[in-house]
């Protein structure tokens, strides 16, 4: 299944949106919640990207997981709780 994600977030302590080789980024932080919540090895896809320290009010992203969710406000709260406050999940949505 897939889903959309809208969120926003102060780029101010990471090195863009994108996964970066010696530095933390958005997206790599995204991974690891989304991860560990789903409790299988999730890959964020951003649609654009953000430099080092730039921040973002309404960014769009897509993941796809292989169970579906049962309640996605649900898992918008789930994943909020274990990201930093700098990074905030706004909405999901299921997605063909």
């Amino acid at each position: 299944m897939r889903y959309f994600i809208t969120l926003s977030y102060k780029g101010t302590n990471y090195h863009g949106w994108q996964i970066q080789p010696d530095a933390i980024s958005v997206q790599e932080v995204l991974n690891r919640t989304l991860s560990t919540v789903c409790r299988a090895e999730i890959e964020v896809v951003g649609a654009g990207r953000t430099d080092a320290g730039v921040h973002a009010s309404q960014m769009v992203a897509h993941f796809d997981v292989e169970i579906p969710f049962s309640n996605a406000a649900n898992m918008v709260h789930k994943f909020n709780s274990l990201l930093p406050d700098t990074i905030v999940i706004q909405n999901i949505q299921a997605v063909k």
